[in-house]
């Protein structure tokens, strides 16, 4: 991980640039996600998950010290540089992984790509990290970008869901509700639906305001359903 996190500071971080300090992050999290990446293509999937569970639980643990924007001055006052670990590299390479998730990952590596070949060779700055794939999502993402670089707050997310008659046919269906208290964000969370035969069905909801609601038709009868088991959303999450 040491090894292909430094290799990709050949492009994150020595062929694109970063402007000032507020953007380190375009080095240390993009270097710090490609090297996660390397262990999404070379090694079991539990080993993607372990890293992503770790990274979402030192960013959500060190979150109230500051936004990711503060950079070096992160964890500075008290002389402790895990929390700039945490937030730049750690925080920095989740909120390219929950980008991943939100705009899919076809959209995502086109923005990548858009950036890298825009920037290299030059100094960038989150804004143009931005535009980058918001041409290709062919969407706004300031909301996005706003609250995880700019902003400090975690979010916090009630689960509910309740199994009921399907409204589309024979068989039953599970109705998923998220609810946001405060300040609503945008933050992909995994489902995973686990029924009787072992068989396991995982969906990606893209939670975006107060309620956020998904109805699935069901394989079978539920055993359990599992919240954000991946570790792959930060955000604090409590089930009803």
């Amino acid at each position: 991980f040491f090894l292909a996190h430094e290799l990709a500071h050949q492009f994150w971080g020595q062929a694109v640039g970063w402007k000032n300090y507020h953007e380190q992050w375009i080095s240390e999290g993009f270097a710090q996600y490609f090297a996660a990446l390397y262990a999404e293509q070379r090694k079991e999937p539990a080993v993607f998950r372990d890293i992503l569970r770790t990274m979402t639980k030192s960013a959500i643990d060190s979150s109230p010290q500051g936004p990711i924007w503060l950079g070096y001055r992160l964890g500075h006052i008290k002389g402790d540089s895990r929390v700039f670990r945490s937030l730049v590299y750690n925080k920095g390479a989740m909120v390219l992984h929950m980008l991943r998730r939100l705009i899919g990952d076809e959209v995502f590596f086109a923005g990548l790509r858009d950036f890298y070949s825009g920037f290299r060779f030059r100094k960038a700055g989150a804004d143009d990290v931005r535009h980058a794939f918001e041409r290709a999502a062919g969407r706004s993402l300031e909301r996005f970008f706003d609250q995880w670089i700019h902003g400090s707050a975690v979010p916090r997310l009630t689960f509910r869901h309740q199994v009921t008659s399907s409204a589309e046919g024979p068989g039953q269906e599970v109705r998923l509700v998220f609810e946001q208290a405060g300040e609503a964000f945008e933050v992909p969370v995994t489902v995973t639906l686990v029924y009787s035969s072992g068989q396991q069905q995982q969906v990606v909801v893209p939670v975006a305001g107060a309620i956020t609601e998904r109805r699935l038709p069901l394989a079978g009868p539920l055993r359990r359903i599992d919240v954000n088991d991946d570790g792959a959303a930060v955000a604090r999450i409590n089930r009803k």
